[in-house]
């Protein structure tokens, strides 16, 4: 028997709070009668920062899901070819995201677009209440014995380059990309 999905409550803090507790929880896609989950091994946080679609907390039709209320999935298509999945943070009316960026458990789930591809997940889920477990939303999980928490930063953004708001678990294959250099230095929980 599964644990259900996520309530709000758990959604409902900062953004960066929000992103390495993410870590460890399973995402789950339903399609018709089957189920397919990923252990959630990599995000990245979003606000109203320079690189994110909120920038100088400006709403548009695009980013609105991003404004709250929590919990709820903010789906974007990039570079006229990946969709790009975020669980919304903060309370109604503050903008701020979760981007994932890998999964545990499927294969070649690492990196955004490709996390996509293999959950199904596209324009049709923006907007998607990720606390009803309908077509898709998270339940809990949690660290294993000994996983740490690598904190570096952000991968494929232009702006605010220098912030550490990028979480992955060291050691997980689905991570996209190793940050050796914040490995070393003992950057990790």
């Amino acid at each position: 028997m599964t644990p259900g999905p996520l309530g709000r409550r758990f959604y409902q803090r900062p953004t960066l709070t929000l992103a390495p507790a993410l870590l460890g929880a399973w995402l789950c896609r339903r399609e018709g009668d089957s189920v397919r989950r990923g252990r959630i091994v990599e995000v990245e946080a979003y606000t109203d920062d320079a690189a994110s679609h909120c920038r100088a907390r400006r709403r548009t039709p695009r980013n609105a899901v991003m404004f709250g209320p929590p919990g709820y999935a903010y789906v974007y298509f990039t570079y006229g070819m990946h969709h790009c999945l975020n669980v919304v943070a903060e309370s109604d009316g503050v903008p701020g995201a979760v981007l994932l960026r890998g999964l545990d458990g499927l294969a070649d789930a690492n990196g955004p677009g490709r996390l996509c591809r293999v959950m199904g997940i596209d324009l049709q889920l923006n907007g998607v209440d990720l606390t009803t477990g309908e077509s898709l939303w998270l339940e809990p999980g949690r660290r294993r014995r000994g996983e740490r928490i690598v904190r570096t930063t952000r991968i494929g953004i232009r702006h605010d380059v220098e912030l550490p708001w990028r979480f992955y678990l060291l050691g997980s294959p689905g991570v996209s990309r190793r940050d050796r250099a914040a490995e070393a230095e003992g950057n990790h929980g």
